[in-house]
Parts: structure tokens; C-alpha cells; sequence
């Protein structure tokens, strides 16, 4: 038996905002030694560890030492999010969600892509309530990270709806119980959710 759905959780990357991981590890490897490719640098930032709580001073300095990455940290954290950028029609639709529903976000971060993204949104996104890999120490798609999340918010797994762009997510939170669906775009979200009985004016 399906349950009511109680929350809304979503995504960020590739739902409320756009990321373009190449223009990340070119902008990375421009600034490293000849033998560091945008492709070795992708190898270093994609670790699992950066999204799980490892400070990402020392993806800084591993990329220094490893790569012979030639900028200081300021320079590193304008590079390290020069590929994201807020989707300002997703955002504000969520927002609009959220003045009905409990609405919060899921992501797979870090804390300098997040300080990033919420100054971008000029504080928009701080106002939701989130849980963020990096602060609950465990990643998508992993059963554990849903088990977490439902824990914290103080529902059943099975009153909260995930939308992530991710197959992998998608099918990791219905392992963990939630409903869940692959997010295409804001047009078949919206679809979905007067389906639903969910839309703000449904």
C-alpha cells in the first residue's frame, strides 16, 4: 500500500541546479602540471571521500601534490565551482512546493559546492530543510544515506517522494522504502505531481 506522500526531497546536481563536471576538471587541469589531464583530475575529485565529509582543503592539497596544481585556495574554490550554476525556474518552483508541502533537498556535496551554491542563490537555498552527504557522512546511492535522511526528518521512508536525475539514486531510495522517480525535467515533474494531487493548486 502506497502511503501519503509527506515530504518532497529533491536532487540539486542536474535538478534545481545545472553542473557541467568537464568545464570543472578542464578548469582544474589548466592551472596543474603538463602531465595532469582533465581526466586524472577527475579521478582525484570524484573520491567518494569528498562528498562524505573529508575536507576539501585537502582535495586543495592532494591536487597540489599530486598534480602540481598552481592556485591558492581562493582560486582553487573559483575553479572547483565554476560548472555550477542555479536552474532559477526549478528553484522557484520548488519554493513555490514548499508553501504547501514539506519540501527538502538530498544532495551529494560538499561544504565549499554548497557555501557556493547558497550565496549564488542569494540565501534561497538555505532556507530548505536539507541533508547534505557531507554532514550525514554517507552518499547516495547508498541504503544507508536514505535510512538516515527518513531517520532524521521522522518519517516512514515510504511518505517521502525523491526526485533525482540519477538512476542509481532513484533506485537506491526505493531499496530504502521511498517512493521515488527519475526527474527529466520541470515540465514532466509538474506533470507528475497534478497526476499526483500535488501541485500547489490541485
Amino acid at each position: 500500500m502506497t502511503l501519503a506522500v509527506e515530504a518532497l526531497v529533491f536532487d540539486l546536481g542536474g535538478v534545481i541546479v545545472g553542473h557541467d563536471n568537464a568545464m570543472m576538471h578542464q578548469r582544474l587541469a589548466s592551472r596543474c602540471g603538463a602531465a595532469a589531464s582533465p581526466e586524472r583530475i577527475a579521478q582525484v575529485t570524484s573520491d567518494a571521500h569528498w562528498a562524505t565529509g573529508r575536507p576539501i582543503a585537502d582535495l586543495h592539497q592532494a591536487l597540489k601534490l599530486e598534480a602540481a596544481y598552481e592556485g591558492d585556495w581562493p582560486t582553487f574554490c573559483d575553479d572547483f565551482t565554476c560548472h555550477l550554476a542555479i536552474d532559477a525556474s526549478m528553484l522557484a518552483f520548488v519554493e513555490l512546493l514548499a508553501a504547501r508541502h514539506r519540501v527538502m533537498i538530498f544532495s551529494n556535496t560538499n561544504q565549499v559546492h554548497w557555501d557556493f551554491l547558497v550565496q549564488a542563490s542569494d540565501g534561497r537555498l538555505g532556507a530548505f530543510e536539507r541533508h547534505l552527504s557531507h554532514e550525514v557522512g554517507h552518499a547516495k546511492p547508498s541504503l544507508k544515506s536514505f535510512e538516515i535522511v527518513a531517520e532524521i526528518s521522522r518519517l516512514p521512508p515510504g511518505a517521502m517522494l525523491f526526485f533525482d536525475d540519477v538512476a542509481a539514486n532513484v533506485d537506491g531510495a526505493r531499496r530504502a522504502g521511498l517512493q521515488a522517480e527519475l526527474f527529466t525535467g520541470e515540465a514532466p515533474l509538474r506533470k507528475l505531481l497534478t497526476e499526483r494531487g500535488l501541485m500547489p493548486d490541485s
